[in-house]
């Protein structure tokens, strides 16, 4: 049996969708029109995990303060945060994705970034052979290969990415 069906790596690297819970009842989060709340989020043993590790570790060095694990946790967490649908909103309207808004997001809502993390770390969430949807890298959807692939060429030549 070939071995490199099984690569979690590449598997982490496609984001998946988390659909966000209520933090007390642990029941999926519906507005009235059915949509949920998604976080598109790369799985921890991608390498887009694996590398914001060592930026934090290069940032923050191996014994960060309180103040500095905590912004060194959202930082992680907002880097392997792909993006999100627009549901995710706070007192002023939608928030659009940035990875400055991430960061804020989880630092101030534990209970996403708690989610975030559970998610990113269970490979399961990440299993290639899975139906039911979970996947949305269809088209040009933020997780599209063909997304990244433009994400990707931007970057190179130096273009801003959208």
């Amino acid at each position: 049996m070939k071995v490199n069906k099984f690569n979690t790596r590449d598997a982490a690297s496609i984001p998946q969708t988390l659909r966000l819970k209520d933090p007390f009842t642990q029941q999926l989060i519906k507005e009235e029109d059915g949509s949920t709340l998604d976080i598109y989020v790369y799985g921890a043993r991608s390498d887009i995990s694996r590398n914001a590790l060592k930026n934090n570790q290069r940032k923050y060095g191996k014994t960060p303060t309180e103040d500095e694990a905590q912004q060194s946790g959202a930082e992680y967490l907002a880097a392997i945060t792909q993006g999100w649908n627009k549901n995710i909103e706070d007192d002023n309207g939608p928030i659009p994705f940035s990875f400055e808004n991430a960061v804020q997001l989880y630092m101030k809502q534990d209970w996403i970034a708690e989610q975030v993390g559970l998610f990113s770390r269970d490979i399961a969430n990440y299993d290639p052979t899975r139906s039911g949807g979970l996947k949305f890298g269809s088209d040009n959807s933020p997780g599209s290969t063909q997304s990244q692939k433009t994400r990707t060429e931007k970057k190179e030549k130096g273009q801003e990415a959208e």
